[in-house]
């Protein structure tokens, strides 16, 4: 049905300024002043029925309506503005929240169970490659590989990474008597403890007599002579002089039992569980044990000192002219002399110390390099005498050929 037309302009009676009479419209801007009839577009005609949208978006306005009473019309771009700053907002937040996240993930993965208190599973598994742990002192995933240490001529032997991955172990938590692998916590005590490392220091008389019975190994030095605790920590490590030790314990402690006290102290805060020192020197003592793990464990931490480093990895040292030894002694490293003629394939000796009692029999703690990384290899055990018998020297060349070959292989 055609709608009524829609009143002219000069035709609207006015009630004041700028108004209309009640029930009258003015035109739109720039419509004609003709009415569009009902139902056509861009009218709203309720016999239509809702259209697209539903009656909340008409396709146009009632004519017949007053202006103050028409329905606005609802723009779609305001959907849109609103879906799009939606959008903006849950981006932003997951830039934000997705690093923080993988963060937090990949701190747990690596902190948890060691920094939480629990302690991983601990097992060990026998494979052809050798006896490789999975415990928190083991090889991680993606490290240097396991190797073979069967069949050797030490008792006890252990191969790890510098720290602390172990990739071969025979018997490594045996007890053994460590003889003079026991001179690498003396030496690092003294490096640690020693203020002034050229300070004099006198090998007095009674120092000489116990370590002469018990034909413990000497550096050279001579009762009343005075050196300097340079001279001592080479003369220990080198030659395994034991007149050396025992003047470090008296100058630290006083006398050797307290020495040894804090010998163990120092073995606690490295983690060596299974170890007790009665002396600075390795003579025997059926109560002066450890294991080749722990010993590992002592090299791998003291090798950060850098003056035990110095010393351990030093080939030969002059000490400086004395009123006995006007020229000085040259003390050579006994580890070196064992090992300098043996095949280590790809591996280079970059320092050890030997040691040998009958009950400890032959003893090696040795550091090699290959690859790029640094190795720790320590034996105990071995049968012979350390003057005619070369059995640890041997198991050492062989487990640096097999770590040669798994690392080229």
């Amino acid at each position: 049905m055609p709608g009524r037309p829609s009143p002219s302009p000069s035709r609207i009676p006015r009630t004041g300024a700028g108004r209309t009479a009640p029930g009258s419209r003015p035109p739109r801007r720039g419509a004609s002043p003709a009415a569009r009839p009902s139902g056509a577009p861009g009218t709203y005609s309720p016999s239509r029925g809702p259209g697209r949208y539903g009656s909340r978006r008409p396709s146009g306005q009632n004519q017949n309506q007053p202006a103050s009473r028409r329905p606005r019309p609802v723009r779609r771009h305001r959907s849109r503005r609103a879906m799009g700053s939606f959008l903006f907002t849950f981006l932003i937040t997951m830039a934000l929240l997705l690093p923080c996240s993988l963060g937090v993930g990949f701190y747990l993965r690596g902190k948890l169970p060691a920094e939480t208190g629990e302690d991983a599973p601990s097992s060990s598994v026998s494979t052809a490659a050798g006896v490789v742990s999975s415990d928190r002192d083991t090889q991680p995933q993606g490290t240097s590989p396991a190797v073979d240490l069967t069949g050797l001529n030490s008792a006890q032997a252990i191969l790890l990474e510098r720290g602390g991955s172990t990739l071969g172990e025979q018997n490594a938590d045996d007890s053994i008597y460590p003889a003079s692998l026991t001179k690498m916590m003396t030496v690092l005590l003294a490096a640690e403890n020693f203020p002034d490392l050229d300070a004099p220091v006198t090998l007095t008389d009674d120092l000489f007599a116990p370590l002469w019975s018990a034909n413990a190994s000497m550096a050279g030095f001579q009762p009343g002579e005075t050196v300097t605790v340079r001279d001592l920590l080479y003369g220990a490590m080198l030659p395994s002089g034991a007149e050396c030790c025992a003047a470090i314990a008296r100058e630290l402690d006083g006398d050797e039992a307290a020495f040894a006290d804090r010998m163990n102290r120092r073995a606690e805060e490295l983690g060596m569980t299974a170890t007790h020192f009665t002396n600075a020197t390795g003579l025997q003592d059926e109560n002066h044990v450890t294991t080749v793990r722990d010993m590992a464990r002592l090299l791998d931490a003291a090798l950060d000192n850098d003056t035990f480093r110095e010393v351990f990895t030093a080939r030969r040292y002059s000490t400086r002219p004395t009123d006995l030894h006007p020229d000085g002694i040259t003390v050579y490293s006994s580890a070196f002399s064992l090992l300098e003629d043996a095949d280590l394939g790809s591996m280079t000796l970059l320092g050890g110390k030997t040691g040998f009692t009958d009950e400890a029999g032959l003893c090696l703690a040795t550091l090699v390099e290959g690859g790029g990384k640094e190795y720790i290899l320590v034996m105990a055990g071995a049968p012979g005498q350390s003057h005619t018998d070369t059995a640890h020297a041997r198991d050492a060349a062989t487990v640096c050929r097999r770590l040669s070959d798994a690392l080229q292989g």
